[in-house]
C-alpha cells in the first residue's frame, strides 16, 4: 500500500478513533519510558535521566523549531514560562524518582491523581466555582491517594510522597499553562519548557553525574525519544478527538504498568494500592468529565449572549 493510499484511508477514519489511537500510541511509549527510567535509576541519578530527557526532547524538536523560527520563542511573559518550567522539571524529577525507588505501577496511580489537585487548586488560585459533583470526586480521590500512601501505618513509604509532590505539581502547572494559554501559543508554551528545562537541568546534572556505561547512554537516548514522541502522540490524541472519548484510553498506562511492574521488576501490588488505584482513577476521569461538560456550557452562553 503506497503511503499516499494510507494517508488517505487514515483520514477517511472517524476522528475519534484517530484520536483513541493515538493515545493508546501515546500510553505505550510512555509507559516504555518510564519502565526505562526505572531500570537506568537504580544505578544513575534522576536528574541526570531528567537532563538528558529534556536534552534530546530539544534535539529532536530542532526541526520545528527551524521550521517556525527564532519568533516562535518571543513572548511577553518570560516570568511565567520561566515558573512552568521550574515546576515542570521539579514535576519530572519527582516522577522519575518515584518510578525508580518505588513499585512502578504504585508510583503512576498516585502521579495519576494530578488531575483532582488542578481542579482543588482553580479554586483556590483561578477563584473558580467548583460544584458538589466535582469536589465530592476529588474528596473520593484525595481517599484513594490515602489508599495508597498508606499514612500511619507499617506498609508507609516515605518515597509515595514524591509521587504525591509530583501529581500536586503537575496541577500546578495545569493552572499555570491555562493562564499562559491566554496569551501565549502552544508551540511558544512546548519551545521555552524544552530549552529551559535543559538549561535548569544541566547544574543538578552536573553535581550527580556519574558516567554512564554504552548501554546506559543508548538507553538515555531512548529515553529521550521515546519522551517526545509520546508528548507528541498525546497532543495529537487531544487535538484530533474529542477529549471525554479519547481520555480513558490514557489509562491504558496504568495496566501496561501494573504488567510492567510484575512482568520485568516482579511487583505485585497489594489489595489497598489496587483498591486506590482505582479509586484515584475513577474520580480523575469523572472529574474530567466534569469539566469538559462545564466547560461546554460556559462556551455555549458565552455564544449566546449578545
Amino acid at each position: 500500500m503506497s503511503l499516499a493510499r494510507l494517508n488517505r484511508t487514515w483520514e477517511g477514519l472517524p476522528a475519534n478513533l484517530r484520536g483513541a489511537l493515538w493515545m493508546v500510541v501515546a500510553a505505550m511509549l510512555l509507559t516504555v519510558m518510564g519502565a526505562l527510567v526505572k531500570y537506568l535509576g537504580r544505578e544513575l541519578h534522576s536528574f541526570q535521566i531528567v537532563f538528558f530527557r529534556c536534552l534530546i526532547g530539544v534535539v529532536c524538536m530542532l526541526p520545528f523549531i527551524a521550521h517556525a523560527g527564532i519568533r516562535s520563542l518571543a513572548t511577553r511573559r518570560p516570568g511565567m514560562h520561566a515558573l512552568r518550567t521550574a515546576m515542570g522539571i521539579s514535576a519530572m524529577f519527582c516522577v522519575f524518582y518515584a518510578f525508580s525507588h518505588m513499585p512502578f505501577a504504585e508510583a503512576m496511580a498516585i502521579i495519576f491523581s494530578r488531575p483532582l489537585f488542578a481542579v482543588t487548586l482553580a479554586v483556590l488560585l483561578l477563584g473558580e466555582t467548583v460544584g458538589w459533583h466535582r469536589t465530592a470526586a476529588a474528596v473520593v480521590g484525595f481517599l484513594g491517594v490515602v489508599m495508597m500512601v498508606k499514612p500511619g501505618t507499617a506498609a508507609f513509604d516515605p518515597i509515595s510522597l514524591v509521587a504525591v509532590t509530583a501529581a500536586m505539581l503537575g496541577g500546578f502547572i495545569a493552572i499555570v499553562i491555562k493562564k499562559l494559554s491566554r496569551t501565549e501559543t502552544t508551540t511558544t508554551i512546548v519551545m521555552w519548557f524544552a530549552v529551559g528545562g535543559t538549561i535548569i537541568s544541566f547544574v543538578p546534572m552536573l553535581i550527580v553525574w556519574s558516567a554512564p556505561t554504552f548501554t546506559q547512554w543508548g538507553l538515555l537516548f531512548l529515553v529521550g525519544v521515546l519522551g517526545a514522541a509520546g508528548q507528541t502522540s498525546l497532543t495529537r490524541a487531544f487535538s484530533t478527538g474529542e477529549t471525554s472519548f479519547v481520555t480513558p484510553f490514557d489509562y491504558m498506562r496504568l495496566v501496561l504498568a501494573a504488567l510492567f511492574g510484575l512482568l520485568i521488576f516482579r511487583e505485585i501490588p497489594d489489595t489497598w494500592a489496587i483498591i486506590g488505584a482505582i479509586v484515584i482513577v475513577s474520580s480523575g476521569y469523572y472529574v474530567a468529565r466534569r469539566e469538559l461538560g462545564t466547560g461546554r456550557k460556559r462556551g455555549s452562553r458565552q455564544a449566546s449572549t449578545p
